[in-house]
């Protein structure tokens, strides 16, 4: 008889992994734009002054700034407007 109560314990082994995997599974698959981190206006500049170094050999120091200050801009704006899209999102209340 005790024999019989032991051996639906190995039954818990699939159960738990299959917890364990579909929570591990809605973790990775959440939203990329709310887990990823915020860019500072420093490490956008930086990391474009880097790739302006690396693909555009030609252009002057300032004009890589002046390209990267353009793009860091638009950038943050879109990064801004997909944040508010996504509150808005959010707030609508669905049927």
């Amino acid at each position: 008889m005790n024999f019989m109560r032991y051996r639906s314990i190995p039954s818990l082994g699939p159960a738990l992994l299959i917890t364990v995997s579909a929570t591990l599974g809605a973790i990775v698959h959440a939203d990329p734009v709310a887990s990823q981190p915020v860019a500072t206006k420093h490490q956008m500049m930086k990391e474009c002054m880097a790739k302006q170094k690396a693909s555009a050999a030609g252009l002057s120091k300032e004009q890589m700034k002046k390209n990267c200050r353009d793009i860091t801009q638009t950038e943050r704006e879109n990064a801004k407007a997909d944040r508010e899209r996504t509150d808005q999102t959010d707030a609508t209340p669905r049927n």
